[in-house]
């Protein structure tokens, strides 16, 4: 599998968020690299990570991306965001639970 993606940056504008980032320096040797995030924040009832749930878009999508680069929307404001960008090929699942991905933590702002 290909290995962790590189230089991770988050541009937040209220209550969504640009996420941008590099090709990992290992491929695995094939060319199927395809990028997949996982959004969860901060309850306000627990204080524990919990999925970011159905309301959030992504665009183009949440997962098999090609490009290195996402636009997550409809955010909660004033919440603590964790993206996990995850790198697959047709070979990740082979070796699960071994995920690559590189971790932005965010902070929305007023909606």
């Amino acid at each position: 599998p290909p290995s962790a993606p590189r230089n991770a940056i988050s541009n937040v504008n209220e209550t969504s968020v640009f996420l941008e980032w590099s090709a990992p320096e290992e491929t695995g040797g094939r060319k199927d690299v395809r990028y997949n995030i996982v959004c969860s924040k901060i309850s306000t009832e627990s204080g524990q990570y919990e999925p970011c749930g159905s309301h959030v878009r992504y665009l183009p999508q949440r997962t098999g991306l090609r490009n290195t680069s996402i636009m997550v929307m409809d955010l909660l404001a004033h919440t603590n965001y964790t993206f996990e960008v995850e790198a697959v090929n047709g070979v990740s699942e082979l070796t699960a639970p071994l995920r690559q991905y590189v971790s932005l933590n965010v902070t929305t702002n007023q909606a």
